[in-house]
């Protein structure tokens, strides 16, 4: 992604089954432990961390939100001061109204937070993965499925986004990773980008809000 299109993915947040069947498939190969020893300890212990976030996620949708918040909390402390003002802006914050820093972070969080999170769980696999932490019974090849997409999503934040991905790791809140990917993306580039690829995407988030 280009500074143009990392700030469109951060505004644009401001406001299948055969693939889950090969999914399954191929996981359940790696966890046979045929080809790969390592691929089979790696998988169990996946699989335990998939079902303990799973089963907070049919009380509630605090693991989703608890990681959105923490990395829009990221994007937004990074932010200049001209970023933050044209994000407030957006967000139709004055600030008289808190008088803070930490007033004015906290209200912009929630209010992208709450947008993504409506957005995200307006998602069939989260319906899905709700759906499935309440069954009596689950369908195996589908939770194969689902956990092998959640843990290429984590690994795939591992190696691009390790900074995020050890401080929500401790949580299991990588292995939730995959229902807000595409949402969060944008983000996560932006804070691991480097100061002068920051600066243009603050620019071009500028130039987008204020024209």
């Amino acid at each position: 992604m280009n500074a143009e299109q990392i700030a469109r993915g951060i505004i644009d947040g401001l406001s299948s089954i055969p693939e889950g069947l090969y999914l399954s498939i191929m996981r359940t190969w790696d966890g046979s432990g045929v080809i790969d020893r390592r691929n089979k300890i790696r998988n169990e212990m996946e699989n335990e961390r998939f079902f303990h976030v799973l089963k907070s996620m049919t009380r509630s949708e605090s693991p989703l939100r608890q990681l959105v918040t923490i990395v829009i909390t990221d994007f937004y402390a990074r932010l200049d001061q001209q970023g933050k003002q044209a994000i407030a802006g957006k967000q139709d914050y004055a600030n008289a109204k808190l008088g803070s820093r930490l007033g004015a972070q906290t209200f912009i969080v929630q209010r992208i937070t709450e947008i993504i999170v409506q957005r995200v769980r307006m998602k069939r696999r989260v319906q899905q993965l709700v759906r499935l932490g309440t069954a009596f019974t689950l369908n195996i090849l589908m939770i194969q499925g689902l956990i092998e997409e959640s843990a290429r999503a984590s690994r795939r934040m591992r190696l691009q986004y390790p900074q995020t991905y050890y401080k929500v790791s401790t949580m299991n809140l990588d292995m939730i990773y995959f229902l807000a990917e595409d949402e969060l993306e944008p983000y996560l580039i932006y804070f691991n980008s480097h100061p002068m690829q920051c600066k243009g995407i603050e620019n071009e988030i500028c130039n987008h809000l204020s024209g």
